[in-house]
């Protein structure tokens, strides 16, 4: 079991950013990721906020965070999401916009 601190109760998350590399600093400056409704294969009509499980793998852009916010339990294994309506989830428009409270442990804006 590791002894090191950690700066929230649940991660490591990461989010990749490789598709839009200028979220690095927009999460980083307001300690906040925000989240749409689901859309391509998945599409839902709730907004959520959307990650990777564990640390943010080699070569990969984007953030490794941790956020005192639980993911919501029906999350898929490896993609925990955090929808509007749950506890800790912020509400930035209803019904199109939400976002969680996160401290950013690794930020990698270039492979």
């Amino acid at each position: 079991m590791s002894t090191t601190p950690r700066p929230a109760k649940f991660g490591p998350y990461h989010r990749r950013s490789h598709h839009n590399p200028i979220e690095n600093e927009l999460v980083s400056a307001s300690g906040m990721i925000w989240g749409k409704p689901r859309g391509n294969y998945f599409a839902g009509i709730v907004p959520c906020v959307k990650a990777w499980e564990g640390p943010l793998p080699e070569g990969i852009i984007g953030i490794e965070f941790y956020t005192d916010v639980e993911a919501d339990p029906w999350s898929v294994p490896g993609w925990p999401e955090w929808s509007q309506g749950q506890p800790g989830v912020v509400i930035l428009e209803r019904n199109e916009l939400v976002a969680i409270p996160v401290i950013v442990t690794m930020r990698r804006d270039v492979e």
